[in-house]
């Protein structure tokens, strides 16, 4: 999967606003939701196994539970799965987490045809499954413009499947959100590119190929379980293998679509805002270490840090957000108005207190359609987010978050 889908299935994101939006609730991300988050990782708590159910239009759902243990396949190595009769193709619900994508819970006649054309011709792969081990049948229903679906295997484990037009976007790269993730990229002998991320989530291992394949499709393939899961019931070339399957080739012409997040580029944008605080105020770093160096987040970038000065202790967070359409204004919140960036542009400033607590969030648009923004705040993150004020007013002014957002390199 792609960095955004991986980031979502740690932090189940699918009903969270884009970071910058509701800063206070973006800060708990990683401590509310983080069994590798996006996706929580799915829900997997008490049911076992962290799975997305993508259910048809007319409500009917897909079984996805796990295969009797007396059932096993007879095959030494591989297994077909058996494809549910589709009629027509169907849409993932609204709010439904697990994917990059968030689930209109609708979809366009085109989008439900290939929903059923995915889940028909899938429904004859063969799929490289370990002796001994049966999967159930994968439904992939249309999500926004992709498609996705999950199998579970014998077992505790699920497989998630996410495919969508690659839309001209370049590979992926390693993205290590903590010391124990291992990550590789390699190149397949038809030219596509695969990358294999396994990381230790808590009490569950996620593992992950995501292939930016050279036909046009974009196929990330995770296996996960519930809490205690670690065991991989698939190995490197089974994911691929899957990722790669011709059946999963999109016959859909996708929008273009930006780079993926990488660690990389979060070190070019470290390099942007390195000096970029007034004189006389020290960063300090947050209770998770972060010190307004750049991560990748929730599908973007997010830089945070309490902010030290004679005044006393604050916040700050810079975010960056991929290329999107729309214009930034205020929608009519009546605590926000907009100002003016020196580069012709505006900007929504929005300024919240409660409590003694206040909160100035400055969002605009970079040239290349990139959603910036930077959010400052009178009371530091000792754990759960700037919630009390430790100093009397911000650290930073409006005008010290109008000229972070006018730096022309702070984009995605």
């Amino acid at each position: 999967m792609s960095d955004e889908v991986r980031e979502m299935i740690r932090t189940a994101l699918a009903d969270e606003p884009a970071s910058g939006l509701e800063f206070e609730r973006v800060v708990r991300d990683g401590r509310r939701r983080r069994a590798r988050r996006r996706l929580g990782v799915l829900s997997a708590a008490t049911t076992g196994v962290a799975a997305v159910v993508a259910v048809a239009v007319s409500g009917a759902s897909t079984s996805t539970s796990a295969p009797p243990a007396g059932v096993l396949s007879t095959a030494p190595t591989t297994t077909v799965t058996s494809s549910p009769a589709v009629a027509s193709g169907c849409a993932t619900p609204a709010m439904t987490g697990g994917f990059p994508d968030r689930p209109r819970g609708s979809a366009t006649p085109g989008e439900l045809a290939e929903s059923a054309r995915l889940t028909e011709a899938f429904g004859r792969f063969a799929l490289p499954l370990p002796a001994g081990v049966e999967a159930t049948p994968l439904r992939l229903c249309a999500i926004d413009e992709s498609w996705g679906g999950d199998f579970r295997l014998t077992g505790d484990r699920v497989v998630i499947v996410y495919v969508k037009p690659r839309g001209g976007q370049p590979p992926g790269e390693c993205v290590r959100f903590t010391p124990q993730v291992q990550c590789s990229v390699r190149v397949l002998p038809d030219g596509s590119t695969a990358r294999l991320t396994v990381e230790p989530a808590g009490e569950t291992t996620l593992v992950t190929a995501d292939v930016w394949r050279t036909d046009g499709t974009y196929a990330g393939v995770m296996e996960t379980g519930g809490t205690g899961s670690k065991n991989r019931v698939l190995d490197d070339d089974r994911l691929i293998a899957i990722a790669t399957a011709p059946q999963l080739r999109v016959q859909w012409t996708g929008r273009p679509t930006p780079p993926a997040p990488s660690d990389r580029r979060a070190a070019e944008l470290d390099a942007v805002l390195a000096g970029v605080l007034p004189a006389g105020i020290g960063i300090e770093p947050t209770p998770a270490g972060e010190a307004l160096d750049f991560r990748v987040r929730q599908g973007g970038y997010r830089a945070v840090a309490n902010l030290v000065d004679a005044a006393g202790r604050g916040w700050l967070m810079v975010t960056v957000d991929e290329p999107n359409g729309g214009e930034v204004d205020c929608g009519g919140r009546p605590e926000c108005r907009l100002v003016e960036l020196s580069n012709g542009r505006e900007g929504a400033l929005d300024t919240l207190t409660a409590g003694g607590l206040t909160r100035l969030s400055l969002h605009v648009k970079a040239a290349d359609g990139s959603r910036v923004g930077i959010h400052t705040a009178n009371g530091a993150d000792d754990g759960t987010g700037p919630d009390s004020p430790t100093r009397p007013t911000p650290p930073l002014t409006e005008a010290d978050l109008v000229r972070i957002a006018e730096l022309p390199d702070l984009h995605w």
